[in-house]
């Protein structure tokens, strides 16, 4: 990458995180919305701002994180291989996590709401063990590399 846009780069990066530390000290030190002052429940002015910010800082890094692996797979067509078997890897994992999971209504006294619905359950169950595997997949990976340093 040339200089000049590692500059550009730089310079729009200094410039996000001063927006970002602005909106950040107006948040925590700046007006509260009348009525809310002295409660529980007190509101700062620039909460609505603060939070399209973080949206927009949001789509921003989806967009980058989708753009450059495009640009990289157009640069470099060998890497798809890889890439592939990493996709194909992660459904695997949740296709596994989707047939563990549960859609069974769950019995709720005194609630009614409108969330206590099989698919909503089953999908849920489904994010539910995706992260218990990956978890138990770090922690392992963790301990093979620890023990694994003593035999080389």
């Amino acid at each position: 990458m040339s200089t000049l846009y590692s500059k550009i780069i730089s310079i729009i990066l200094w410039v996000l995180m001063g927006i970002s530390i602005i909106l950040l000290v107006l948040f925590y030190f700046g007006k509260v919305v009348p009525g809310t002052e002295d409660t529980n429940l007190y509101e700062p002015v620039i909460t609505q701002t603060f939070l399209v910010w973080a949206y927009i800082l949001g789509g921003l890094t989806a967009g980058l994180a989708l753009t450059f692996p495009i640009i990289n797979v157009i640069q470099n067509p060998k890497s798809v291989k890889k890439g592939l078997f990493v996709i194909l890897g992660v459904a695997v994992l949740i296709f596994i996590a989707y047939s563990l999971a549960s859609n069974q209504v769950l019995n709720i006294p005194g609630y009614d709401g409108k969330d206590n619905v099989a698919k909503t359950l089953k999908f849920t169950g489904t994010g539910l063990i995706t992260m218990y595997i990956l978890a138990g997949l770090a922690v392992l990976s963790i301990i093979y590399s620890e023990i694994a340093k003593y035999f080389k």
